[in-house]
């Protein structure tokens, strides 16, 4: 109780910390064993290639398993917010790290661009870009690359920073569907190191008429490719798991990132960054997560609760 008073929490209050506290704790497994399974499996089939970079990258996951136990030892506003703060951390450092770990740790010359490049052309009989060929126009390539940029960025600031800081009732839970997400999509990039048609393919590939921007941009968003990052789709898992969360807790602001969110799908194709069955991949670990978790809030939480710290 002295706690609680000292905090200026309210039973109310406490409850609500307690609970996305609870819930972050219950999506650690959900990163760390996809992952730690998907390394294995790596490590088991390639293991002369697996030199330090790939054992660093196998040492950070349980000092995120750890750091955030500790965090989450005391369910308190800056305890939760800090251990919010470390997941948006963990993301962007695990993305960049199995990129490392891959390039240095895979046998030389060996990607899964091969394998997937092949399924796209048996599945559509043929090369799917020529499907996309009567839509490559200026325009349409402005709008596409600024969609592709900016309403993934503006997704990721509106999960991590709008809807997660609040500390409302539903954080918890928004929580556990993106570890969800995360964890098996960076263990797709693990089992699946592919770098995208643009980079392995280049040659097979249609031309993309360029706008003056989209010319400016597609080398900024080529060089900031790890190689390895195209099985699962992330840009498809999550503008798919933003859209059910608005879609369910936010209905009216539904139709305005809709199109937003059209247009970064169709750039995920349209600038040859993914293959075709890299988008279907993402649709549906997006779909899957965002529909695994509850949409009613736990009985202790009122809907219009939020932080009073």
């Amino acid at each position: 109780m002295a706690v609680v008073a000292s905090l200026g929490l309210t039973h109310r209050g406490l409850a609500l910390m307690e609970t996305i506290a609870a819930d972050i704790r219950r999506g650690l497994p959900w990163v760390v064993l996809p992952l730690l399974l998907a390394s294995g499996f790596r490590l088991f089939v390639e293991p002369i290639y697996c030199g330090n970079t790939f054992f660093f990258w196998l040492l950070i996951l349980p000092l995120y398993f750890v750091a955030q136990h500790l965090l989450l030892h005391q369910s308190t506003p800056l305890r939760i917010r800090l251990s919010l703060l470390t997941n948006f951390v963990a993301i962007n450092v695990g993305y960049l790290m199995i990129g490392v770990a891959l390039r240095s740790s895979t046998k030389p010359g060996w990607r899964a661009d091969d394998l997937v490049f092949g399924l796209d052309q048996w599945i559509f009989h043929g090369d799917p870009q020529r499907f996309l060929g009567p839509l490559q126009t200026p325009w349409l390539s402005t709008v596409t690359i600024l969609c592709y940029i900016g309403a993934f960025s503006g997704f990721l600031f509106y999960l991590f920073l709008c809807e997660a800081f609040t500390l409302s009732p539903a954080t918890g839970r928004l929580q556990l569907g993106l570890m969800r997400l995360y964890g098996f999509g960076f263990s797709g990039y693990l089992l699946l190191p592919a770098a995208g048609p643009a980079f392995h393919h280049p040659n097979l590939l249609p031309p993309v008429s360029h706008s003056i921007l989209s010319a400016k941009l597609n080398p900024w968003v080529l060089g900031n490719c790890s190689g390895v990052d195209v099985c699962p789709s992330l840009h498809a898992a999550i503008c798919a798991f933003t859209l059910i969360w608005i879609w369910r807790r936010h209905p009216k602001l539904f139709p305005v990132v809709l199109l937003p969110g059209m247009g970064l799908l169709l750039g995920t194709v349209y600038f040859q960054y993914h293959y075709f069955l890299d988008l279907p991949a993402g649709l549906l670990l997006g779909t899957a997560t965002a529909f695994s978790i509850p949409h009613d809030l736990p009985a202790a939480l009122h809907p219009s609760s939020s932080c009073p710290g």
